[in-house]
C-alpha cells in the first residue's frame, strides 16, 4: 500500500514537471470544481449560444452583416455569466447543495430566452406564442434595432397584417 502511494507520488512529481502537466492538472481541478454543476452550466452556455444565433438571424434578415461587437458580446456574457457561476457554485460546495447556483442559472437562462424570443418576434411576428408576450418585448425589440418603440410597434403590426 505505501509503496503505491509513492508510486503515485513520483508519477505526480513527473507530470508536474511540465508546462502541459500543470495546465492539464488545472484544468482537472476546475473540471472537479464545477462536475456536480456541468447541467446547470450546459444550459446558461446553450442558452447565451441560443440567443447569439438569433441575433445574427435577425441581423441577416435585416440584411446587415452580423458584426463582431455580438461576438464580443457573447463572450462577455459567457465570462461574466461564468464568473457569477463560480461564486455560487463555492456558496453552495460551502452549504452542502446546489440551491443557489440552481436559482442563479435559471435567472441567466431566463434572461437570454426574454432576449431570445424578442429576436424570434422580430422574424416571426405571426407565431401565436411571440405575440403573446409582444406588449413585453417591444421595449427589448426597441433596443435591439435601435429604434423608438412606436417604430417598432408599426413595424410588427404591418408584418402582422402582412
Amino acid at each position: 500500500m505505501i509503496y503505491q502511494f509513492s508510486h503515485f507520488i513520483d508519477r505526480l512529481i513527473q507530470i508536474l514537471q511540465t508546462p502541459w502537466g500543470w495546465v492539464l492538472g488545472f484544468c482537472f481541478a476546475i473540471g472537479n470544481y464545477f462536475a456536480e454543476h456541468s447541467f446547470i452550466i450546459f444550459l446558461v452556455v446553450a442558452a447565451t449560444l441560443i440567443d447569439a444565433a438569433w441575433g445574427i438571424a435577425v441581423s441577416v434578415h435585416r440584411g446587415q452583416f452580423t458584426r463582431s461587437e455580438l461576438g464580443r458580446l457573447t463572450i462577455a456574457k459567457l465570462a461574466v455569466y461564468g464568473c457569477v457561476i463560480f461564486v455560487f457554485v463555492g456558496l453552495d460546495r460551502f452549504m452542502g447543495s446546489t440551491l443557489a447556483t440552481s436559482l442563479v442559472a435559471a435567472a441567466i437562462v431566463l434572461v437570454e430566452f426574454w432576449s431570445s424570443c424578442a429576436s424570434m418576434l422580430i422574424l416571426f411576428p405571426n407565431f401565436l406564442f411571440l405575440r403573446l408576450l409582444k406588449k413585453a418585448l417591444i421595449g427589448e425589440i426597441a433596443s435591439k434595432l435601435k429604434v423608438p418603440e412606436e417604430e417598432v410597434m408599426k413595424i410588427l403590426e404591418e408584418k402582422e397584417n402582412e
